[in-house]
């Protein structure tokens, strides 16, 4: 992967790199690098993070309408729905009427739930006001209190606006937000390396503190 080649070149220290930037030294680390490397490994982890989010949505789009609506009820679970447990779902596919797709019970005896629309649209095409409509029509028919409209793409303007002036409670998480969620809770993705930036502890090298005067508690493996 290039990121990751990128990240590890960019860890490679330098000559520069080894050399205290302090006066009483010949030899001082160029302007702008004297807080190291930071801001470039931040730089390449939100180039790595927003690569990642445009190919989840990309797999979502290829996989069927089905595979989506059990995506979007694993997101949920994993946000910590339903308790976590998948005995507390339940998906309606072609089976549910007025586009409810599934449901999330959030007590033992399904006295409240969360009701899902989970439609998967092609890239470009934004839901329009009126599945938000219709969606907000099927809670009403329920007398729910909760809803769920989950898209692979994004909402026009007109559906924004009709759910902000609902009186129940409906959520919409377009395409962009689902992938940041599932990169999040571990859906669909998992981690191939693990870097750690680490930095100086000035409170070690005060001048009253003995270097062997460290509390065993506090001495770490190596890493």
């Amino acid at each position: 992967m290039s990121l990751i080649n990128d990240f590890q070149q960019l860890m490679q220290p330098t000559e520069e790199d080894c050399i205290p930037a302090d006066p009483r030294f010949d030899v001082h680390l160029p302007p702008g690098r004297q807080t190291a490397c930071e801001p470039d490994v931040v730089a390449l982890m939100r180039i790595a993070h927003t690569s990642l989010v445009g190919e989840i949505i990309s797999r979502i789009h290829a996989q069927s309408p089905e595979f989506f609506e059990y995506l979007v009820i694993d997101v949920l679970l994993a946000m910590g729905y339903g308790s976590r447990r998948t005995e507390m779902t339940q998906r309606l596919g072609r089976s549910g009427d007025g586009g409810i797709d599934g449901l999330i019970a959030l007590d033992e005896l399904g006295l409240d739930l969360i009701y899902i629309q989970a439609k998967r649209l092609r890239p470009g095409i934004p839901v329009p006001i009126g599945e938000i409509r219709d969606f907000a029509g099927s809670l009403e028919a329920r007398h729910a209190g909760k809803g769920v409209f989950v898209t692979t793409t994004h909402f026009s303007p007109g559906a924004t606006e009709f759910c902000a002036r609902l009186t129940r409670r409906v959520v919409l998480l377009d395409g962009t937000r689902l992938a940041e969620l599932m990169v999040r809770f571990n859906i669909g993705v998992k981690i191939e390396q693990s870097f750690f930036l680490k930095r100086i502890d000035g409170g070690y090298f005060t001048p009253a503190r003995m270097p062997g005067n460290i509390p065993a508690s506090a001495v770490r493996k190596p890493s």
